[in-house]
């Protein structure tokens, strides 16, 4: 009786361990091939990120031809005036006003918008068809103070 007892435990061990040895391998081979597929979309993912991202980068530009940044301006109302691309939206965010315009054929711009006293934060930003952003900050200081 012992014998057999003996033989049971034996053949238990060794069927533990097959089994052990199978699990083993099996998560080993999965974690490998999760892993494969993540470095393809990774790889996927950067080659159309760089394949985008030149291309809006060089295509979205914003500029501002007048009033300059940090000018003192001594009336309430200033002209803004700029360049972008052409025919896309335009937001203007001003301390109490909000402009949307659209740019015209050479991708020039102009609003008139009202100051407050003091500093002025005005957002400008251009917005193309695909989504793609560019912002300028412009400061105007307004001041009916001669200096």
């Amino acid at each position: 009786m012992k014998k057999e007892i003996g033989i049971a435990i034996v053949i238990g061990f060794i069927l533990g361990l097959i089994i052990t040895f199978g699990i083993w391998t099996a998560n080993k081979s999965l974690k490998e091939n999760a892993s494969t597929q993540q470095k393809e979309e990774n790889t996927q993912n950067v080659a159309l990120n760089q394949e985008k991202s030149p291309t809006t980068e060089e295509k979205m530009s914003l500029k501002i031809l007048s009033p300059e940044n940090n000018a003192l301006v001594s009336d309430t109302k200033v002209k803004i005036t700029g360049k972008t691309l052409p025919n896309i939206n335009v937001v203007i965010l001003g301390e109490e006003s909000e402009n949307v315009l659209q740019t015209d054929e050479q991708g020039q711009f102009t609003q008139e918008i009202t100051l407050v006293g003091g500093t002025n934060e005005i957002k400008i930003s251009a917005f193309d068809n695909d989504g793609a952003e560019a912002s300028v900050n412009l400061n105007l200081v307004y001041s009916k103070s001669e200096i």
